[in-house]
């Protein structure tokens, strides 16, 4: 069915006339599509390929907020279509959401190492880094296309490169959020000591309640140093999940170069 569709689009059937770098960047879409069609996925239906045409339909009308809440329901079903995904990256770059077309890249990187949807990926990516060093474009930065091509010979730091380059974008990612979660961390610890020192200043009072008043300070500190105690114990637990997301995704990088490079030494 995407097949017969597919080619009806590039015979150039119900198709309006279109600018020159769309038409050109269409083509490519199609034909990387085409070569994807036929492969085995997961979770590939005749209902997927239908959503997956409604989605180029809304693309090339310039409805990328509406294109990217589709594929997002398409992906909420089905999270191992590999095409929805790389077309969920494309679609946001266009809307200079780069970040996220980076998350959308890497999964096609991880779900299917060597399949087309991995291969356009990783093209994207080395792209996107290449312009990100040359100071082109940051995490918002403006595109002009939604998948970038591979840059040509010459332009590109070594593979080698490219990890460091991205190990370090990607743990510095890590320490920022971590220096947020510290800051939450100590402004809560403050909160809860003026919490103690209000509860402190209401204890009994008089000759009389000395026991009482004991007493009741022991408890006011025993529940403040509880709560901090959880307090601190979810932010080493959210701590852990930083870093192991961050090197998580740095080993999947570190591999998949590791089995670029050795498919070049294999040729």
């Amino acid at each position: 069915m995407l097949n017969r569709f597919l080619f009806r689009i590039a015979n150039g059937a119900g198709v309006r006339a279109r600018p020159a770098g769309r038409v050109r960047f269409a083509v490519a879409v199609i034909g990387f599509l085409l070569l994807t069609a036929n492969a085995v996925h997961p979770c590939r239906a005749d209902d997927e390929d239908t959503q997956v045409k409604a989605i180029l339909d809304q693309y090339y009308d310039d409805q990328f907020e509406t294109a990217k809440k589709q594929c997002k329901t398409l992906l909420a079903k089905h999270p191992k279509n590999l095409t929805a995904r790389y077309l969920l990256g494309n679609i946001c770059v266009k809307l200079n959401q780069i970040a996220e077309a980076e998350a959308a890249y890497h999964y096609c990187l991880r779900g299917g190492k060597d399949s087309s949807e991995a291969v356009q990926a990783y093209q994207a990516l080395e792209q996107i880094y290449e312009q990100r060093r040359m100071g082109l474009r940051s995490t918002g930065g403006s595109s002009n296309g939604p998948a970038p091509p591979r840059p040509t010979a010459g332009t590109n730091h070594s593979s080698e490169e490219r990890v460091q380059e991205e190990t370090a974008r990607l743990q510095k990612d890590a320490k920022d959020k971590l220096e947020v979660k510290q800051r939450t961390l100590d402004d809560r610890i403050k909160q809860e000591q003026r919490v103690m020192q209000q509860q402190m200043a209401n204890a009994p009072r008089g000759r009389r309640a000395g026991y009482f008043r004991q007493e009741y300070q022991a408890q006011v500190k025993a529940e403040y140093q509880d709560r901090v105690d959880r307090l601190k114990k979810d932010f080493e637990r959210e701590k852990d999940d930083i870093n192991q997301a961050c090197q998580k995704r740095i080993d999947g990088l570190t591999e998949y170069h590791s089995s670029i490079e050795n498919r070049k030494l294999n040729r």
